[in-house]
This record gives structure tokens, sequence and C-alpha cells, in this order.
């Protein structure tokens, strides 16, 4: 036969439960914020690098000082690890921007494209490694041609680039990463002649 729960037995587990729970919530609470301020930058780059290709569509808003309004841009984004970044702007006048292996091509509205090395050239570099070298999780290249700070959570982070290379400098002064664990939501850049843009990007990481 069970023992009857007396009003006794109730009061003393409810109290013996009360006790366990108040000695083991602060644990718990240290154990969760010790995880999330575990979460660091280099855990950040080997989330970003197990992306193997991704499409996005973007819309860019750029604050010229030479226009007396807002440009608005939009367009399209690939991406292939490690090394393949392509912008392609649909509006308002179509231009390409292919960055491969190593290798930039721009084409404008005239349909001419201009060939660029990144090797040996440290402010072609310096400008678009910071792109690059985000999406491939790349964290020594990345420190090697900017300072990086990063700020925020996996879920809502923030990353941001200041060019190490002088003649980099003279004309990116810095570049503003957002994302979401593995993928970009926001790219927004100062320039030193005081140009801005702000990028918006919906990505679409391609299944493995």
């Amino acid at each position: 036969m069970k023992p009857a729960r007396t009003k006794t037995n109730k009061v003393f587990f409810a109290s013996f439960f009360f006790k366990k729970k108040k000695f083991l919530l602060p644990f718990l609470f240290v154990a969760g914020t010790a995880n999330a301020s575990t979460w660091s930058l280099p855990d950040l780059m080997h989330d970003l690098a197990q992306v193997h290709a991704a499409s996005a569509r973007f819309t860019e808003r750029k604050t010229i000082q030479a226009l007396s309004a807002p440009l608005l841009v939009s367009g399209t984004l690939r991406y292939v690890a490690p090394d393949y970044v392509r912008k392609t702007t649909l509006q308002p006048v179509p231009e390409d921007f292919v960055l491969d292996h190593g290798q930039i091509t721009m084409t404008g509205p005239d349909q001419k494209p201009q060939i660029f090395a990144v090797a040996g050239n440290p402010m072609i570099a310096g400008l678009v490694e910071g792109v690059r070298a985000t999406l491939a999780g790349d964290l020594p290249a990345l420190e090697q041609f900017y300072t990086v700070k990063l700020t925020g959570t996996q879920q809502n982070w923030q990353i941001l680039l200041r060019p190490r290379d002088k003649n980099a400098a003279h004309f990116l002064s810095w570049m503003i990463i957002q994302g979401a664990e593995q993928k970009i939501t926001a790219i927004d850049t100062q320039n030193a002649n005081g140009d801005h843009a702000e990028m918006g990007v919906s990505e679409d990481i391609d299944a493995p």
C-alpha cells in the first residue's frame, strides 16, 4: 500500500524542490553566460568557412558627395568558396564586378572590361579582401589587411574593419559587415572622402 500524501509531505517536497531550484539557478545562469561569452571571432570564421556557395539579392543606398541626392542601386551577389565573388548591378545601370582567383574584372555600361590583379597591390587587396575573407572565414587574410573588431552574438553579429595599408585607408575609412550565424545581412562602407554606402543583403546558402 502506498503511503498517503499528507499535507506535511507536500510541504516537505515543495520546500525541497524550491531549495534545489534556488541552488541550481545560479549555476544554470552562469553556465549559459559562459557558453555565450566563449563564442568568438575564430568561432564565427569557422562557421562562415562551412559555406561553400551562396547567392543573394542586394539593395544599396549610396551617399556620394558629388550628387545632390542618394543613389539607389540594386542587383545580385554570388559567392563560391574560397575566392569567387561577383556583384552584378542591375539598376540604375548595368555593371559587373568579379573577383576570381585573385583577379578583378570590372565591366560598366560600355561593356569594356577592366582587369586588375590583387597580388602585389595592397591597396586593391585592402578594398576587396574585407568581403571575400569574411565570406570565406579566412581570418589570417582578414587580419592581414584590417584591424578586426567583433561585437554582438552568434545570431546578430557585427565586424568592424579598418584598413592597415595607408594607401587603402586613403580610400576606405572603415567597413562594417553584419550578419546572423552563417549569413551576411548588411555591408556598410565609409570612404575617406565622405562617400557612404549602406547595402542590405538577402542571402540564400546553397545546399552542400
